[in-house]
């Protein structure tokens, strides 16, 4: 099995990292407030202190996910912006302690201890951050591209144009005598590094090909590299690592197989059923006032049915009844199946504010219950719309081998869809997550699903990762002679999918 398989992607590494050392933070400030107040009863203090404490470790790095502040955003840092991020995670914090002590008066944290604890954890917390945005301001990997032909060089070459716009470090590593012709910069060559270590230009990782592996003298240095420390990547690797997106020119076969192995099984046939059963019960409570103010709005501004019932396509293709709070006027019976953009003239003036606020999907909650959804996954499509997309995007029903979701990965990173072309791009989507399932990611999700609610339903897409593989389509001519292009990628996807390399377990 090839190595790309065991890889997480690096934007779920940063989040789990960030996520949990302000968690452990929160945690630490108030232990050591405690134990400046009371010094040997701080122990039981803080296990009286637990409830609150433990729901504002929770809702501070919420907070701070929700602002921004754990993802990578090339180009020069909003710090004004993330101040005041940073002050709304901190006021989250102290309404959360206050607000449970309300609740539970014997978990009610001293005024004393909340002080200290704030002046301790302040200042803790800058500094994190503040190294965090270091890190991720010089976080893109140094990558060097391996080329052995002209055909090698022509997509280093458009990799190059691309990154270099946002600041991210590029350079060649040559195989079996090859000359490049580009002004791209030459580390060394592979088979030197047998010989010589490349020391503090070492790079952080080095993308191949598959082809480059039938090479015995190149695979031989690359599994040198490895145990280095280098990481070998494939292109799709780095398209996960930094768009959190798998072009589809990119997904074979394989690498779907490689990517049903990575997914948590156990989250996903245990722990995440019954977070689905948990989470809904209790927002059908927590959302009853809402979903109560939006049935009265749709009552007074359409007449018709309250809930909107539709049949869309579940796991494995079985169709169910789909129910939301109705937004848009009756339409003609039998009426086909169409792009949710071209329906905009059928929604009333209360369904446009029901949608930007997701409050028309409050009975999908009863969908959830019934084990026909899941909180999280892709998108139920109508069966109709999904025997056609079949048809016209390749690989498109694998989203239906996992539960369709309220909300998703497709869901918070790209607009409402209204052509083939933008199914094809959410479904990249799609298949990132279907790889990368998991408790962290799902909560991470349903976070982004905040911020897309208290946004007004505003989703801009990512246009970075829409402009790499836009350009990764274009073709380009490579200059003294022949005609190599880019488009490679797309008529021998497999050269840069998952890399299937005999690299020894011990080496990944």
């Amino acid at each position: 099995m090839g190595f790309s398989s065991l890889r997480s992607s690096r934007h779920l590494r940063l989040g789990v990292g960030f996520f949990l050392a302000d968690f452990l933070l929160v945690w630490l400030s108030f232990a050591l407030g405690s134990f400046l107040r009371f010094e040997e009863g701080a122990i039981g203090k803080l296990v009286v202190y637990a409830p609150g404490v433990a729901l504002s470790s929770l809702v501070l790095p919420a907070v701070l996910y929700v602002g921004g502040l754990y993802s990578p955003t090339p180009g020069s840092k909003d710090w004004l912006k993330e101040a005041r991020w940073l002050l709304i995670g901190l006021l989250g914090l102290l309404l959360s302690v206050l607000i449970t002590g309300s609740l539970v008066f014997d978990a009610r944290v001293g005024r004393g201890v909340l002080f200290v604890s704030l002046c301790l954890l302040v200042p803790m917390l800058t500094l994190r951050h503040l190294f965090a945005s270091r890190q991720l301001r010089n976080g893109h990997a140094a990558v060097s591209c391996l080329v052995a032909s002209r055909e090698d060089e022509a997509v280093a070459s458009k990799l190059f144009a691309i990154w270099d716009q946002e600041s991210r470090p590029l350079a060649l590593v040559t195989a079996s005598g090859y000359e490049p012709v580009s002004s791209i910069p030459v580390l060394a060559s592979i088979e030197a590094i047998g010989r010589a270590a490349f020391g503090a230009g070492a790079p952080d990782a080095v993308l191949v090909r598959d082809r480059h592996f039938a090479t015995p003298s190149i695979a031989e240095a690359l599994r040198s590299l490895r145990y280095e420390g280098t990481e070998i990547f494939s292109l799709s690797d780095l398209c996960e690592d930094s768009y959190q997106a798998v072009p589809l020119e990119l997904v074979t076969d394989s690498w779907l197989f490689r990517a049903s192995q990575q997914s948590q099984l156990f989250y996903i046939r245990k722990v995440k059923r019954l977070s689905d059963l948990f989470l809904a019960s209790l927002f059908l409570l927590l959302l009853a006032p809402f979903f109560g103010f939006g049935a009265l709005l749709v009552r007074l501004s359409s007449p018709g049915p309250l809930i909107f019932r539709q049949q869309r396509a579940g796991r494995f293709g079985r169709p169910f009844t789909l129910l939301k709070l109705r937004t848009m006027h009756e339409s003609a019976p039998n009426r086909e199946a169409r792009w949710a953009t071209d329906e905009q003239d059928r929604i009333f003036w209360a369904g446009r504010f029901l949608r930007a606020f997701r409050i028309d999907e409050i009975p999908q909650l009863l969908n959830v219950l019934r084990g026909e959804m899941s909180f999280v996954g892709p998108r139920p499509e109508q069966v109709a719309m999904v025997d056609e997309l079949s048809r016209q995007v390749p690989f498109y029903r694998e989203r239906l081998l996992i539960q369709p979701g309220i909300t998703g990965w497709a869901q918070v990173k790209f607009p409402y869809g209204g052509s083939v072309e933008d199914a094809a791009r959410k479904l990249e989507y799609d298949l990132y997550y279907m790889k990368h399932m998991g408790l962290f990611l799902d909560f991470f999700i349903l976070l982004e699903t905040v911020k897309t609610v208290l946004s007004g339903g505003h989703r801009r897409g990512d246009h970075r990762y829409l402009h790499f593989r836009g350009s990764l389509s274009e073709e380009e001519s490579v200059d003294s002679g022949g005609s190599s292009h880019v488009g490679q990628l797309a008529t021998d996807p497999a050269e840069w999918g998952p890399v299937a390399t005999s690299l020894p377990p011990s080496a990944v």
